[in-house]
């Protein structure tokens, strides 16, 4: 019987780590999931992609959000929302191989023997310059940018799982892009899925 590899990615803003992951699941011919699990979330809930681009990785206020669809119900929103996630992130999962960046993928598969989970890194500097490339904003706002979305990663995490979002005891490998490069990067994890 063929076991499933999983690899899931969480990844520091401007390391890199969702292009590695894109590139990762390309060159092994598995499927890649990040921004499009809000189609497939879309489908199942019949909320907008709109409005679910918005509650991405971030914990929602219902009694602010305009996307609350809780009516009445003893969660959030963002709870909902998350097990919702939870159940698709699975699903895909029991498909076969496939690439998972974000989404407390690692923690949703945590109980998995066949699971690689992966945390991407890079020195602030470099993750600066990366961010000022892709978003064309200044120095300043890019620091500003990657400290703003680290913060919310870190709080949409351990707001689910009382954990730290970079605590290596929950990771199996930590990798710096800098070091070796986006490529050189997905090398390393492509040499370890094939031995998985």
């Amino acid at each position: 019987m063929k076991v499933n590899r999983i690899i899931t990615i969480s990844r520091t803003y401007g390391s890199g780590g969702r292009e590695i992951g894109e590139k990762l699941a390309k060159e092994l011919d598995i499927p890649f999931y990040d921004k499009n699990l809000l189609h497939l979330m879309s489908e199942k809930t019949g909320i907008s992609e709109e409005g679910l681009m918005n509650a991405d990785e971030k914990l929602l206020n219902r009694f602010t959000d305009p996307y609350d669809i809780s009516k009445g119900a003893d969660y959030s929103t963002s709870m909902y929302l998350f097990k919702v996630e939870s159940k698709l992130i699975v699903e895909l999962a029991d498909k076969g191989p496939c690439v998972i960046v974000g989404r407390l993928a690692d923690w949703i598969l945590k109980d998995r023997v066949d699971v690689l989970k992966v945390f991407i890194t890079a020195p602030e500097a470099d993750r600066i310059n990366r961010i000022m490339k892709y978003e064309n904003v200044s120095a300043e706002q890019a620091e500003k940018l990657m400290k703003q979305v680290d913060k919310l990663r870190n709080h949409y995490y351990s707001y689910f799982t009382d954990k730290k979002w970079q605590d290596p005891k929950y990771k199996d490998i930590i990798l710096n892009s800098s070091l070796l490069g986006i490529d050189g990067t997905v090398a390393v994890l492509k040499s370890m899925f094939a031995f998985a």
